[in-house]
C-alpha cells in the first residue's frame, strides 16, 4: 500500500512540476475605472479611463454628452502625479498620455466627471 500511495505521490508532483514549468509568464493587466450619476436617475455613464501599455500609458473616454467633461488622474511610484482630459468631449476617441515608465509606472489613478463638483470612481490601483 504504502508503495502505491508513494507512486501515485512520486507522479503527481511530476505532473505538478511540469504544470508548473509550463505555464505561461503572468501578463500585465488593463485597469478602468467607470463613473455614473451623469442623470438625476444616475443611470448613465458619464465616462471612464485607465491604465494600459503595463502601466505606463493613462487614458479618458468621455461618454455623455452634457458639456461636461472627463478627467482621469494619475499617480507615479515617485509619488509625482497628473491627469489627462479628454479633449473632444463625448466624440467618439479618448484621450491618453504615457507619463510611466517600467521602473517608474503609474500605481493608481482614479476618474471624475469634471461637474461643478466633481464625481469621481474610488481611486484604483493600477
Amino acid at each position: 500500500m504504502r508503495t502505491k500511495l508513494a507512486a501515485v505521490a512520486a507522479g503527481m508532483l511530476t505532473f505538478f512540476g511540469i504544470a508548473l514549468t509550463t505555464a505561461p509568464n503572468a501578463s500585465a493587466h488593463d485597469a478602468i475605472a467607470e463613473v455614473y450619476n451623469c442623470t438625476q436617475t444616475g443611470s448613465a455613464r458619464c465616462g471612464y479611463g485607465g491604465v494600459t501599455n503595463n502601466h505606463t500609458r493613462v487614458y479618458s473616454c468621455d461618454t455623455y454628452s452634457d458639456t461636461v467633461g472627463f478627467r482621469t488622474y494619475y499617480w507615479l511610484r515617485n509619488g509625482a502625479s497628473g491627469y489627462v482630459d479628454d479633449a473632444n468631449g463625448s466624440s467618439s476617441g479618448c484621450s491618453a498620455v504615457s507619463p510611466g515608465t517600467a521602473s517608474n509606472p503609474v500605481t493608481s489613478f482614479q476618474g471624475c466627471s469634471k461637474k461643478t463638483v466633481y464625481v469621481c470612481s474610488s481611486q484604483k490601483t493600477a
